[in-house]
């Protein structure tokens, strides 16, 4: 009867695999000529059956076939404990300045161990191995076991799924009684407003006479009271007012120019001369 092999070869490229001189059990054999043939090299292998695997390319080829990601799909092939050796074939002077990053690094991605770099004539060997399952892990690894005490089958767990009080309607609050409460809740009315404290608040001038260098208007609009504009009557009302003219300058350029007491603050801008155009601007409701 034929043995299945427990070994196997895979050549990449060019490379070809060595000869059986040990009259044992020959290896099983395959050659990849790309990348994507490496990965699906050992798909016909059954899982851990395999205890060791040798994967041959020559140094020219390392870089166009060797992929680093395809060694973890043949890992599954190998038992426990097995060997994945990367044998780079030289044959020239350049055999040591070839870059073995992608050999490393696929033992890396694998789950391998790295084990061994070692030089076979022109050739250079790497080998790394697949951790064992053992029982005896090392105690920094282990993990302390816990105990659940369930009260052993005699005991039952109640659970409550309905018809009782919720517990957690006791920290609700009822909207309607914090409307109810006189003076809990509710906003304070907002006072009231004393007209005449506010136009008094608004006189800059602090309800003192014109300063002697006003700019505001102010000191003309005294004059005018002085000249017999407060002892007009109703029957004056109907007469034009005399518009105050800038002291400053500045009462045509807009709010932004104006000062606080500006006799037209809040008016728009407007062109010198055209002091005395009024706009009488209502709401339309």
């Amino acid at each position: 009867t034929m043995s299945t092999p427990t070994t196997a070869v895979i050549c990449l490229g060019g490379a070809t695999a060595p000869s059986n001189d040990n009259g044992g059990t020959a290896p099983l054999s395959i050659t990849a000529k790309s990348k994507s043939d490496l990965a699906t090299a050992l798909s016909a292998s059954s899982a851990a059956s395999l205890s060791s695997v040798t994967i041959r390319v020559s140094a020219t080829e390392l870089a166009d076939l060797y992929d680093p990601m395809a060694l973890a799909s043949l890992v599954s092939s190998l038992a426990p404990g097995g060997a994945v050796q990367v044998e780079i074939l030289g044959g020239n002077s350049n055999n040591g300045d070839v870059d073995l990053t992608a050999v490393n690094d696929s033992f890396l991605l694998a789950g391998l161990g790295a084990e061994s770099e070692r030089r076979d004539g022109t050739s250079r060997i790497l080998t790394a191995r697949k951790k064992k399952v053992t029982d005896q892990e090392p105690a920094s690894n282990k993990s302390a076991p816990i105990k659940l005490n369930l009260g052993g089958s005699s005991s039952a767990v109640k659970i409550n799924l309905g018809g009782g009080v919720d517990d957690d309607e006791d920290d609700m609050v009822d909207e309607d009684d914090l409307l109810a409460e006189e003076g809990a809740g509710v906003l304070a009315p907002p006072p009231a407003v004393d007209s005449a404290a506010r136009a008094a608040a608004a006189d800059d001038c602090g309800g003192r006479k014109a300063c002697d260098n006003c700019k505001c208007g102010r000191a003309e609009k005294e004059a005018m009271e002085r000249a017999g504009g407060a002892a007009a009557g109703p029957a004056d009302e109907n007469q034009p007012k005399q518009v105050p003219s800038s002291s400053c300058g500045n009462c045509a350029k807009g709010d932004a120019f104006r000062c606080a007491g500006c006799p037209f603050l809040g008016k728009p801008a407007l062109k010198p001369g055209e002091e005395h155009l009024v706009l009488d601007l209502a709401d339309d409701l």
